[in-house]
């Protein structure tokens, strides 16, 4: 679907959501869109980067968003396309980031209510400030949801906590990666057409570089956070089940003289000491108490206990 809204005069701004074969044609046709960045543009794979076609005068921003979801392996990002043409902005959405065009044209009516927007730059930039600053809030959450679990961990420890954990660096892993492609994005922007900008749109897109730099570091501490916590759970795991294996095995030493003793007196063997008298029983009992007394002070004088 193709919707066009006026910037001014000489430029507009074409939404294009999941269009259909006949309307990409039109792209092509009608909006100075080549097809090899068209494709590059419709891409929900299309990793965060710039690409430019000087002989077509197109420049296309793939910049990742943050999306959303409640599954825990689903990806929180996602890629929406920025086509800079000589006349007019093009943007390429989907299902997952048609909230973008809702941002632009409160952005858009906002700039004109100021006033005439003269470059197509002037509405670019603060919609990517707005985008960028949007990661704020969820990395805000899982920090604040990895500090719920580690208070609770230090209450009880549960298999509960590795779920939420897992959750916590998979989203971190989305966030991260999107992060860091769009601080290079905005860094190669600016190194090709810093030239090209007035001194109010370079300091605006060095507002939008700050922003996404400081959700790209707190996204990076919240992750480092994360993994230092989560080792230091799977420590105490660890540690719980060798002290749980170590009584497990002392156990087992202790309760295999009985065994023993029993299976010694039980076979058919001359002779033995104690066998034939009246107090045998008890006097077997006795050596077996004596031999578990022994095993364990063994045991206590050698630290195994602790």
């Amino acid at each position: 679907m193709l919707s066009t809204e006026e910037i001014n005069d000489h430029s507009r701004w074409i939404s294009v959501f999941e269009p259909l074969p006949r309307e990409r044609a039109a792209l092509i046709e009608k909006y100075e869109v080549t097809q090899e960045l068209l494709d590059y543009a419709i891409d929900p794979y299309e990793k965060a980067r710039v690409e430019v076609d000087p002989d077509a005068g197109v420049t296309l921003l793939i910049f990742d968003v943050y999306v959303p979801t409640h599954a825990v392996t689903a990806p929180q990002t996602a890629p929406i396309g920025i086509m800079l043409t000589t006349n007019n902005i093009i943007t390429f959405t989907n299902a997952e980031t048609n909230f973008v065009n809702g941002i632009i044209a409160n952005q858009l009516r906002i700039l004109q209510k100021r006033g005439p927007v003269t470059d197509k730059l002037n509405l670019v930039f603060p919609v990517l400030y707005r985008l960028s600053t949007n990661y704020f809030g969820p990395l805000r959450r899982v920090d604040q949801q990895r500090q719920q679990i580690q208070q609770n961990l230090q209450k009880r420890t549960g298999r509960k906590a590795i779920t939420e954990f897992m959750e916590i660096e998979t989203g971190l892993v989305y966030i991260l990666t999107s992060l860091k492609g769009n601080v290079s994005l905005l860094e190669e922007f600016k190194r090709r057409f810093a030239s090209r900008m007035s001194t109010r749109q370079s300091n605006d897109l060095d507002d939008v570089i700050v922003e996404a730099q400081q959700g790209l570091e707190m996204a990076q501490m919240t992750s480092d956070v994360s993994e230092r916590v989560s080792n230091a759970y799977s420590k105490v795991l660890d540690s719980d089940l060798n002290q749980t294996m170590k009584y497990l095995t002392i156990y087992s030493i202790v309760l295999s003289i009985p065994t023993i003793v029993s299976g010694f007196y039980g076979e058919n063997v001359k002779y033995l000491p104690f066998a034939n008298g009246n107090l045998s029983w008890l006097i077997t009992l006795v050596i077996t108490l004596v031999l578990m007394v022994a095993c364990v002070i063994f045991l206590i004088n050698r630290h195994w206990w602790k």
